[in-house]
C-alpha cells in the first residue's frame, strides 16, 4: 500500500503543487532503498542466474512479452518464472541447497547434475523425444503461417505431422526434406523449405529450442550451417535465396533479431507465438520429468 501510495504521487507531482512539495519532502533514501533490492535480487547466485545468463545475448524486453501477448494459464506462466529463477526442486537443488539427498545427478541419464537447464535442454534422453516434440510444434506454427499464405492446405490436427512436400501453383513448402545436390552437402535436411515460384525465391527454414544462454550462438550456428544448401538450391533451381534462424530458448529468451528473421519467413508469424509454444513445450517437460504437484 506504501508503495502503491509513493507511485500514486509520484505520477500526480507535476500537476499538483502540494503533491510536488510532498513527493520533494519524501524520505531520501526510500529510492536507495528500492535501487538496493534491485541490485541485490540481481546479484544473488541463484535467482539471478537467469538474467546475468541472457542479459548479453537476449533482447531482455522481448524475452518477456509471452507474459503480456501468449495468454497462457497462471500456472505455465508461474512454472516458468520459478524455472528462471531456479525455485523449482532439481535433485541438484536438493543436494546442493536443501541438503537432502547426496546424489546430484539426474535422474534420466545419470551423468549430468539435475538442474533446470539441464532438464529443459541438456538431457540426451530427452533429445529425441521430448525436446522433438517441442521443437515440431514451434517449427508447426511457422510452416501453417507459410502454407495459408499460399492457400496450401495444412493438417487439420496441430499435432500431425506435416506431409514432406506440399504444393501448389504458387509455391511448394518442404517439410524436414533430404535433399540431394550436385555437390556434396553434409547439412541438407533443414526443417522447412520455401519455393516462392512467382518471385522465384527460396527460404531455407531451421528452428532450435536451445538453453537460454545459448541463442545467439545457436542463430550463428544455424545461419552458417545452412549457406552450403542455400547456395547449392540457388544454382539447381535458378532462384535467389537465404537463410533463417528461428531461435527460441527454452525459458522463452529471444535475441534482437528474431523479428527480423520471422519478417523474411512467408506468412505472419509473431515472435509471442513462437515463444508461446517454446515454453509450453518446455512446462510439459519440467512437469513430466519432475513430476510437479497440480500447483504448477
Amino acid at each position: 500500500m506504501k508503495h502503491r501510495i509513493s507511485e500514486n504521487i509520484r505520477k500526480m507531482a507535476p500537476k499538483d503543487e502540494l503533491l510536488s512539495e510532498c513527493l520533494r519532502q519524501q524520505n531520501p533514501d526510500e529510492s536507495a532503498e528500492e535501487e538496493e533490492e534491485q541490485t541485490t535480487w540481481r546479484d544473488k547466485p541463484l535467482h539471478g542466474m537467469y538474467h546475468r545468463q541472457i542479459e548479453e545475448v537476449a533482447d531482455i524486453k522481448k524475452s518477456y512479452q509471452w507474459l503480456d501477448n501468449a495468454g497462457l494459464t497462471d500456472s505455465t506462466e508461474a512454472l516458468i518464472m520459478a524455472a528462471q529463477e531456479q525455485v523449482i526442486s532439481t535433485r541438484a537443488i536438493e543436494a546442493r541447497i536443501y541438503q537432502s539427498r547426496s546424489d546430484p545427478r539426474c535422474r534420466l541419464c545419470k551423468e549430468a547434475p539435475e538442474t533446470v537447464q539441464h532438464i529443459v535442454a541438456g538431457c540426451k534422453m530427452l533429445a529425441g523425444s521430448a525436446y522433438m516434440e517441442r521443437h515440431n510444434q514451434v517449427a508447426g506454427i511457422v510452416y501453417r503461417n507459410i502454407c495459408n499464405q499460399y492457400g496450401i492446405e495444412v493438417p487439420k490436427s496441430q499435432w500431425a505431422i506435416p506431409q514432406k512436400v506440399a504444393e501448389n501453383n504458387r509455391a511448394k513448402v518442404l517439410w524436414d526434406f533430404s535433399f540431394q545436390t550436385d555437390k556434396q552437402i553434409l547439412a541438407n535436411q533443414p526443417d522447412i523449405v520455401v519455393v516462392d515460384k512467382e518471385q522465384k525465391r527460396v527460404v531455407v527454414i531451421d528452428v532450435a529450442i536451445p538453453a537460454d544462454a545459448n541463442i545467439r550462438k545457436k542463430e550463428h550456428e544455424k545461419l552458417e550451417k545452412y549457406q552450403g544448401l542455400k547456395e547449392q538450391l540457388e544454382q539447381m533451381w535458378k532462384v535467389k535465396g537465404c537463410v533463417v534462424p528461428v531461435v527460441v530458448g527454452a525459458l522463452g529468451a529471444v535475441t534482437p533479431k528474431l523479428g527480423e528473421w520471422l519478417q523474411q519467413i512467408p506468412g505472419t508469424t509473431s515472435e509471442a507465438s513462437v515463444q508461446k509454444s517454446a515454453v509450453l513445450g518446455t512446462s510439459k517437460i519440467l512437469r513430466r520429468t519432475l513430476k510437479l504437484p497440480g500447483l504448477w
